[in-house]
């Protein structure tokens, strides 16, 4: 199975509103990684100062990095065929597919969060977001709240899912997930 793991910065927390300040995408092929993409991107509004404070991502940084549109066909390109895997993928999933649809691209391809899959294959951690199940699964995270540190880290949570006997869960939540999406109800 190919895998697509993406994270991504953004100016708040809705895509019709807010922007995308950062992409990073860590191509896999189910056993190692494959290849790996990141680029700041100019969101073309005010990044709030908080979130500015906690990704260290400024409105200069992103002043000269390529709108969303410019970068869109590669990232469209890098998603095809592919699963796409982030922590709490819905978030990250309605930015990217929002902004490609913008470009015109129509992104169609399975999603795969790796909060949900982390609590069927290590049960029992009294929290699952990334910085938690990281320290729990002895993960170093560098660059936390950057979208190419963040994409690693999902990349090393994935590889430990699939090291422990993760993929008939992975392939369990394709399952249902391709039934949700082909508008049949779920079990």
């Amino acid at each position: 199975m190919q895998y697509a793991i993406v994270d991504i910065e953004t100016t708040g927390g809705f895509p019709r509103q807010h922007g995308i300040t950062e992409i990073a995408i860590v191509l896999h092929n189910g056993t190692e990684v494959e290849g790996k993409y990141q680029t700041l991107v100019n969101p073309h509004q005010p990044i709030p100062p908080f979130i500015a404070n906690m990704t260290g991502i400024s409105d200069e940084m992103v002043a000269v990095a390529p709108s969303f549109e410019e970068v869109a066909p590669r990232i469209f390109e890098l998603l095809q065929n592919r699963v796409f895997v982030a922590h709490n993928v819905n978030f990250d999933f309605s930015f990217v597919k929002h902004y490609l649809l913008e470009a015109g691209f129509h992104l169609q391809t399975p999603k795969l969060c790796t909060i949900r899959l982390s609590r069927k294959v290590f049960p029992g951690f009294r929290k699952y977001g990334l910085g938690h199940l990281c320290r729990e699964l002895g993960i170093q995270v560098e660059n936390r709240h950057r979208a190419y540190g963040d994409a690693l880290a999902t990349t090393k949570v994935l590889d430990l899912v699939l090291q422990n006997n993760g993929q008939l869960v992975i392939s369990e939540m394709l399952k249902k997930e391709k039934k949700t999406n082909s508008g049949i109800p779920k079990n």
